[in-house]
């Protein structure tokens, strides 16, 4: 990878959905990713109205829940949250 050494995903031991492997292991206390999703919607909506606070206040509040969120980089226009922003668990 163009960002430093490749991390290999480590295989997910049992578990449902095709993602386990990518987003790491889930921290005590993390959210739902049901909740993550909506909580990433609602970041969008309010990045999308230029409300960073807001937007900046989710990101924060999910990070210190265990979840670390990824934008896409250039994404403009009336993209879905989830289409543009990418989360994964880590432990703090």
């Amino acid at each position: 990878g163009t960002f430093g050494p490749e991390i290999p995903a480590k295989p997910s031991a049992g578990g449902s959905g095709s993602f386990v492997g990518n987003r790491g292991e889930r921290p005590a206390g993390a959210p739902s990713d049901e909740e993550i999703e909506r909580m990433i919607e609602e970041r969008n909506d309010a990045r999308k109205a230029a409300n960073f606070k807001k937007a900046d206040e989710v990101r924060e509040h999910l990070r210190q829940r265990g979840v670390v969120l990824m934008d896409e980089k250039g994404a403009k226009g009336t993209f879905k949250g989830n289409e543009v922003t990418k989360w994964r668990f880590w432990r703090p």
